[in-house]
């Protein structure tokens, strides 16, 4: 069975040089030894290969197509015939190293390593203990763990984070042999180390004192062991008993980290933080009315609510970011999220196209480009992928060039710090290039996604030297994703042609680069929802732009749509033309209430929904004469907080956040005759019905009227006994 050893320290103590040195005692002594290094520096086997340092493994990975791969083009064979690997890592401030230590270690694995060596020695970097310097210390590599330390503060918090570390993968499984004390000669460094080992309860397996031989038999690229022909050193002794105690099976003791207050004031003998403990309180208060004081922040219902997330971020901006419709897309991240993230906004067209005969080309066909990160790209950076889609957007022809290039950061490419920021600089006058962060779910959940670009797309694009036009409006804040969408906006546009007013952008639906750099034009913004979202788009565009808004959403029902245009007409000073259409539809709506009263009059009408503004089906069932029995408000990602204008909403039964699971008792006590709801429930009904409520009801006078028309019909069906024929049906039709 291989023993595997990871010697982890801070960089720069000298765990480098105490690892070759241990593997070429070894090697000396017959072992058949394998070291690793895992430090981006690839420096760990330069001792044992004579001063030269190999290829790292990541660099072979980056230049060697997989089907190639051979364990002879990153093994080399070092002193006394010790293996020699280093994992290497990407260049400072790009990529991922501790992604690197996982990609390095697979590959190993693949070529099954462990079984052609007696002991296999980790030399690991310890400052970072994320998850990829982590690999070394989980329970399937390391069996015995040396800790390099010196008495510096840092080498000692380096240490006692390793320990940390160590700690979460054992499970109450000793592995941690103990302390390597690498001494640099400092005032009270014995007693320090001496301090830290008592609390934590490790031995000091070995003290190496400060000696210019390490010096000098690295001038001469190698190790003692190696160097011992030209000068002997009492230094080989230390090495040699280290050496011994491996093959022996040194004592292992559990990991027994200490606190940062307990660590500070045991080595330096203050502790700074009693001093901050009541700043922390203080911090924690402010960073709640933070998140209570949405006006400040820029985030989802659900991020400052520490709900579930719904979705992801990334996903929620491309679905937003496609209906810049003469834009393309960059979605820096791996082949496999621009896909799901495709699939998402394609089916949304297909479905439209299929069900309602709606084309819209940004969701049918999206202009989207992958950069396609792969396993190289996460350890070594993407940026250089990223920048040439860019440039190869700009080397088209100017007639098939887009109007600008929307960059939009995946979970990958955000975990790595790829800075997307820097393909800005290839923009050109007519390409603009702009920047989505949302760095995937990292951001927050899909409805973050749509926020973040939202406001991004609208900080880079608008021009505020832009001045306003009579007889012009902006949309904002459609929902893309209802399946009513487009028809809905064809209702309010007839209404707003019949006034006379032109809308210039819809932020963000089927639009244009240039109608959303002009969105300052418009003398008035149309806010098409004012949830949670639409709010917050509101409160940016005032703060940022000084843009006015209309304070009422896109009208449902007769009520609303009837406020609406008498509002819209006298600010646009077309009051005569507002009320004109307004009384044609109420006579229209008159009548048709009129009809269906006496199928509906006495009906028990129980809902369920996620919706908070039921106004529209409110006011048509009671202008109908339906008994209103219970009203059951459920949590919703997108809004919170019931609303309604209605002066009979006092008398009626509300209960917000409703309880799902009180469905069944709450139909056999109120016995209601229609269940409207947003879902299909297993919970039997009895004889009631059951209809759907949209999250996103059609637009204009008639909302509430055409699912009373609905109810009758389904009513009349019930009463002939429609419903329960199935017997029959059944006899008819397949019966022999």
């Amino acid at each position: 069975m291989t023993h595997e050893i990871a010697v982890y320290g801070k960089g720069g103590i000298g765990k480098s040089t105490i690892a070759a040195n241990i593997s070429a005692m070894l090697s000396a002594r017959g072992c058949h030894v394998l070291q690793i290094g895992c430090d981006p520096k690839h420096d760990s086997t330069r001792l044992l290969m004579g001063g030269r340092k190999i290829e790292p493994v990541l660099d072979y990975i980056k230049r060697t197509n997989p089907l190639d791969y051979r364990l002879e083009s990153i093994l080399s064979t070092g002193y006394c015939g010790t293996g020699c690997i280093e994992a290497g890592g990407p260049k400072p401030g790009v990529g991922c190293a501790g992604r690197g230590i996982i990609t390095a270690f697979r590959l190993l694995d693949q070529f099954h390593i462990k079984d052609m060596y007696d002991l296999i020695l980790y030399d690991v970097l310890g400052d970072v203990v994320c998850g990829g310097f982590a690999v070394p210390i989980r329970r399937e590599y390391a069996d015995t763990i040396f800790l390099v330390t010196s008495g510096e503060f840092m080498s000692i918090y380096a240490a006692n984070n390793i320990l940390r570390g160590i700690g979460n993968y054992d499970d109450g499984r000793n592995r941690t042999a103990g302390i390597l004390y690498n001494a640099r000669g400092l005032k009270d460094e014995d007693s320090r180390v001496s301090a830290f080992a008592d609390a934590v309860h490790l031995p000091v397996i070995a003290k190496i004192p400060r000696d210019n031989i390490f010096e000098r038999a690295e001038k001469a690229g190698c190790t003692l062991e190696e160097y011992k022909t030209q000068e002997d050193s009492p230094l080989r002794e230390i090495f040699q008993d280290l050496a011994g105690r491996i093959l022996r099976g040194p004592e292992l003791y559990p990991s027994l980290p200490l606190t940062d207050e307990h660590l500070e004031e045991l080595v330096m003998g203050t502790s700074p933080y009693k001093a901050s403990l009541s700043i922390s309180g203080v911090q924690k208060e402010t960073s709640k009315l933070l998140k209570n004081q949405t006006n400040c922040v820029r985030l989802s219902k659900n991020v400052i609510r520490d709900e579930p997330l719904h979705g992801c971020a990334f996903n929620g901006a491309m679905t937003m970011g496609v209906h810049l419709c003469d834009a393309a897309i960059i979605a820096h991240g791996p082949k496999s999220c621009t896909y799901l993230s495709f699939q998402t906004i394609n089916s949304t067209g297909r479905r439209r196209l299929f069900e309602r005969g709606i084309l819209l080309p940004s969701s049918i066909s999206p202009n989207i480009i992958s950069t396609d990160m792969d396993e190289t790209d996460m350890v070594f950076g993407g940026t250089d992928k990223l920048l040439d889609a860019v440039s190869d957007l700009i080397s088209l022809p100017p007639s098939k060039q887009p109007k600008a290039v929307i960059i939009i950061s995946t979970c990958a490419s955000g975990i790595i710090g790829d800075d997307i920021e820097k393909a800005k600089a290839l923009s050109t006058p007519d390409l603009p290039v702009i920047t989505i962060k949302t760095d995937g779910n990292l951001s927050g959940d899909f409805m973050q996604g749509m926020i973040d670009c939202y406001t991004q797309l609208a900080e880079q694009v608008i021009d505020p030297s832009v001045q306003a036009e009579p007889d012009t409006v902006n949309v904002i804040f459609e929902k893309v994703v209802a399946r009513n969408c487009e028809s809905n906006y064809k209702t309010v546009e007839g209404y707003l042609n019949a006034l006379g007013i032109r809308v210039n952008c819809r932020f963000l639906c089927n639009t244009s680069y240039e109608s959303l750099r002009r969105f300052r034009c418009a003398s008035l913004n149309l806010p098409a929802y004012l949830d949670y979202t639409g709010k917050i788009l509101v409160r940016f565009f005032r703060e940022t732009y000084g843009s006015a808004f209309y304070d009422r959403q896109f009208p449902v029902g007769f009520a609303e749509t009837e406020q609406w245009l008498s509002d819209l007409g006298r600010f646009f000073g077309k009051q005569e033309t507002a009320e004109l259409l307004i009384a044609d539809s109420r006579k229209n709506y008159t009548h048709e209430i009129d009809a269906l009263r006496p199928a509906l009059a006495g009906k028990k009408l129980m809902i369920i929904t996620y919706n908070h503004n039921l106004d529209w089906i409110l006011r048509a069932a009671l202008d109908a004469d339906i008994e209103i029995v219970k009203l059951c408000i459920l949590n919703f990602s997108q809004d919170e907080g019931f609303r309604t204008m209605l002066p009979e909403a006092a008398r009626f039964c509300i209960e917000e956040n409703y309880d799902p699971d009180k469905r069944a008792a709450d139909v056999a006590a109120l016995k209601p005759d229609m269940i409207l709801s947003n879902y299909e429930s297993s919970v039997a009904r009895g004889n009631c019905l059951e209809d759907n409520i949209p999250a996103c009801p059609d637009v204009g006078f008639y909302s509430g009227l055409d699912i009373l028309k609905k109810w009758v019909k389904m009513f009349g069906m019930n009463s002939e006994g429609e419903w329960k024929n199935d017997q029959s049906l059944f006899n008819k039709y397949y019966a022999g």
